[in-house]
């Protein structure tokens, strides 16, 4: 070997400092920050997945509520089909057209479809805003998992 390529060898072993550079330790280190990452985004994924399931049942709340409110004074002894579970209706009559309201945990409180409504609508601007975060923190992860893999590629290459 000549000495001009030998001497661009070890230059290419030695980083800004001069420091000699272990391109595996480090290979390894970017490739466990990347995983990482990676299982980071995946629970960031869960979480919108949760919460826009949340976000539908919601606005199908609001929905039904929509329809209760229509019904106006007719609402008593009205007749209709109520949801007990997947695909599972129960025939029942409306004795009031008022509805319960979890607050917290198995606590609830008369209110009317309105003002159920329009508690739903607040609960719903504030899922959006989550999930607006969760999906601003998830495009930054995978920006850093790309930087990651190209720093990766350079260190495999010897670059």
């Amino acid at each position: 070997m000549m000495e001009g390529e030998n001497k661009e060898e070890n230059n290419r072993n030695m980083d800004n400092k001069g420091n000699k550079i272990n391109r595996e330790g480090e290979l390894q280190k970017v490739i466990y920050q990347a995983r990482a990452l990676e299982e980071h985004a995946a629970a960031i994924d869960n979480q919108i997945t949760m919460l826009n399931g949340t976000f539908q049942e919601m606005q199908r709340t609001i929905e039904t509520l929509d329809g209760l409110s229509r019904t106006g004074d007719a609402y008593k002894n009205r007749e209709i089909l109520l949801p007990v579970g997947k695909n599972v209706l129960v025939s029942a009559t409306l004795k009031s057209k008022n509805v319960l309201f979890e607050i917290t945990n198995d606590i609830f409180i008369e209110r009317t479809p309105e003002n159920a409504k329009i508690a739903l609508q607040e609960n719903i601007k504030k899922i959006t805003d989550i999930m607006e975060n969760l999906k601003k923190q998830h495009s930054e992860i995978a920006n850093k998992i790309s930087a990651l893999n190209e720093y990766g590629e350079q260190l495999a290459h010897g670059e």
